[in-house]
């Protein structure tokens, strides 16, 4: 694709939320292309460290027109099968998908559409859904540049396997999902665990009989017919919570909790939330009592009711909450001689920033987030999917094109494709 190309719609990411955006359009009967940067299908699942396994059930993988059929609904995809399985997808549904073709810029023509260059050629669209997810740019504090060059500091983007690292303790920043498993991990592989912990919750893997995703997904599909359903983005108090980290839980060892008492019942050293960093030394806030009881606070707070009332209301036979509290509480750190306790590495599990500096056009908002409704952004033609909290919390996840997808559908504009030539 070295000449320009002019198509009805653009689809930039060839991930599972552009593969399904592109089953979407294909069954609408409208002509499209999708783009993907990477030089072989599977998506920003192949970026992830090899013991990576889904925290959602496989049966979640579901896709338009491709239900999960595999032996086991139930379990947890490893890395390579839910990158295998997204690659398969393309096949399925004979995406026309343009591999190892990067754009650079997007912006509107004068009339109408957009232009889009691309390491492989402009191309030319009247409509562009924008399917790239919201996990960009590895996010670093700065503080990390006053840490002792002793230390080994890699983003947990760039974390592998324990046998990467030197010898030594590790210091785990971020106590969402990712900074939790890699605790886990690295602990069984005889690591001493340090985790600075922060403001992520985390929900229970079982609930009254079930995966905590089958009633999150029953809620989501089904809520509505009973008058129950989840906050979307609209009703957020603030929409900075958009930005916060997912709650904590794992797939390994056919799924679990995980919940930081444990881990330091077990033996992991629990610090709050890192404040200031200079050479071998590290404080901390003195917020882990705080910030465990939150963490603790969280389902019942955010899900618990909404659930509890659809089950009622759908008059679904499911057992009496039988989650057991612990009530063990760590003595939390207050500072540390990274030196002294041995510690060899910094693990930051401190999120993604966004980065859309290639759009050309003003639909970002004070916080680097496309201005949008439901995808819908406010330059007309432009559209998102997958995004953070495009509706809801579930628009990020696996199922959020299953919701998302046939709204975006429905509204973008039917006309003909416009020429390489406007």
């Amino acid at each position: 694709m070295r000449k320009a190309t002019a198509v009805d719609v653009l689809i930039v990411g060839a991930g599972h939320a552009g593969l399904a955006m592109s089953a979407l359009l294909t069954d609408a009967g409208r002509e499209h292309l999708v783009v993907e940067r990477r030089e072989q299908l599977g998506g920003g699942w192949q970026d992830r460290w090899d013991e990576f396994r889904l925290v959602s059930p496989n049966w979640s993988t579901s896709l338009p027109g491709w239900a999960y059929d595999g032996p086991d609904p139930d379990g947890f995809m490893t890395r390579d099968e839910i990158a295998g399985r997204v690659a398969r997808y393309a096949n399925v549904i004979g995406a026309p998908v343009a591999l190892g073709t990067e754009v650079r810029r997007l912006a509107p023509l004068p009339a109408r559409g957009f232009r889009a260059v691309t390491t492989q050629g402009d191309v030319f669209a009247r409509e562009v859904v924008v399917a790239t997810g919201s996990y960009h740019v590895p996010r670093m504090p700065r503080l990390s540049a006053r840490i002792s060059e002793r230390l080994t500091q890699l983003h947990s983007h760039d974390y592998r396997n324990a046998s990467m690292l030197p010898d030594g303790g590790v210091l785990i920043v971020g106590s969402g999902q990712t900074g939790l498993q890699l605790a886990e991990e690295l602990a069984a592989a005889g690591r001493h665990v340090f985790i600075a912990v922060g403001s992520a919750g985390r929900v229970p893997r079982r609930y009254r009989g079930r995966d905590i995703f089958a009633w999150l997904a029953a809620v989501m599909r089904h809520g509505a017919d009973y008058g129950v359903a989840f906050p979307t983005a609209a009703q957020l108090p603030d929409p900075r919570r958009r930005f916060k980290a997912m709650p904590a839980l794992s797939g390994h060892e056919g799924g679990h909790d995980t919940n930081l008492r444990e881990f330091a019942a077990a033996g992991m050293r629990l610090a709050g939330r890192l404040t200031d960093a200079e050479g071998e030394r590290v404080t901390f806030a003195a917020d882990l009592a705080d910030n465990l009881a939150a963490a603790d606070r969280f389902f019942d707070e955010r899900f618990r009711a909404v659930i509890d009332t659809y089950i009622e209301r759908a008059a679904i036979d499911a057992p009496l909450d039988s989650r057991e509290e612990i009530a063990y509480e760590p003595a939390g750190i207050t500072e540390l001689n990274l030196l002294r306790e041995g510690i060899s590495t910094i693990v930051w599990a401190t999120g993604y920033a966004l980065d859309y500096r290639w759009i050309e056009a003003p639909v970002l908002d004070d916080h680097g987030y496309p201005r949008n409704e439901r995808g819908v952004s406010e330059i007309p033609g432009l559209h998102f999917l997958g995004l953070l909290w495009q509706h809801s919390q579930a628009s990020a996840s696996l199922i959020g094109p299953e919701l998302d997808g046939p709204y975006l559908v429905d509204r973008l504009a039917s006309a003909a494709p416009i020429s390489a030539s406007a």
